[in-house]
């Protein structure tokens, strides 16, 4: 896979995982939930990103 799959990937999981953390924490509403999901959104995309650069790394 290419990495801007990786990267689109981490962002949809980072997304989701944010807006779960938000309801967790019991936050609601339109502006806490574009904190946690653009936050989300971010560190999925960077963590897929580094994961992606890791793992062609390790493969050479």
């Amino acid at each position: 896979m290419t990495e801007d799959t990786f990267r689109t990937i981490g962002a949809i999981i980072g997304l989701s995982a944010g807006i779960g953390l938000m309801l967790a924490m019991g936050f609601s509403g339109i502006v806490f939930g574009a904190l946690f999901g653009a936050g989300g959104c971010v560190s999925g995309a960077v963590t897929a990103e580094k994961l992606h650069a890791w793992k062609n790394q390790k493969g050479e």
